[in-house]
């Protein structure tokens, strides 16, 4: 099985995480999307040159992170089952919640950053904060009585909340939440968010330092 990726991708590190929790063995091809010929190689896996992108050893391809988790879960159901049936549809919404509304409300904060700063904070910026503070308010409730998003199992909204929250603190920093914050050291502290994050935070750091604005990670959480 082929893992074409690059480490330092939040949609990579979702599916990298759901690898190492169920101890799936791969090989890793890192993609260089800015390497004109590279690009134009990997498009013959994957046309729209996009990653992550998964070929089994039958030769089928799946694109699209969520879509690759599942096919995992299926393949390979030993423990942690990351789509339990019995609360697939929650796992599914705190999935879209996490995608739709934190990580492209992220994306606008995030190129927001890089203008000019009178041109900051413009009208689409003020609806990105704001459906970001509902989206962080909504999880912060929901983790109120549990240790995961969905209850006491590790799930595919965790797969993809871990990378999300990490580079959310780049532009928005959720301290205020405490539940929200105690479960990001959770899930630093847990070994395949961990490795994810070991093995994507030196390149990630030197994209961000090459920035107009230069920006750096946070410091990694402690679980308490």
């Amino acid at each position: 099985m082929k893992f074409y990726y690059d480490p330092a991708s939040s949609y990579c590190q979702r599916v990298a995480i759901a690898l190492y929790e169920k101890d799936i063995p791969f090989t890793p091809i890192k993609v260089s999307l800015f390497d004109p010929e590279a690009r134009e190689q990997y498009q013959k896996i994957n046309p729209f040159a996009k990653i992550p992108t998964l070929e089994t050893d039958n030769g089928e391809i799946f694109f699209e992170a969520c879509i690759i988790i599942e096919y995992l879960d299926r393949q390979f159901p030993q423990q942690p089952c990351l789509l339990n049936p019995e609360r697939i549809l929650e796992i599914r919404t705190i999935e879209r919640i996490i995608d739709v509304y934190i990580n492209s409300s992220r994306e606008v904060l995030f190129a927001d950053s890089q203008r000019e700063l009178e041109l900051r904070g413009k009208k689409e910026v003020i609806k990105a904060s704001r459906l970001l503070e509902i989206a962080c308010s909504l999880l912060e409730d929901r983790l109120q009585d549990r240790t995961w998003l969905v209850g006491e199992q590790f799930s595919l909204a965790d797969c993809t909340a871990a990378p999300t929250l990490t580079y959310l603190r780049l532009v928005y920093d959720y301290r205020h939440l405490p539940n929200l914050t105690n479960y990001m050291k959770r899930l630093e502290s847990r070994a395949s968010v961990a490795r994810v994050q070991r093995e994507g935070r030196i390149r990630m750091n030197q994209m961000l330092a090459s920035l107009a604005y230069p920006l750096k990670l946070a410091p990694l959480a402690v679980a308490r």
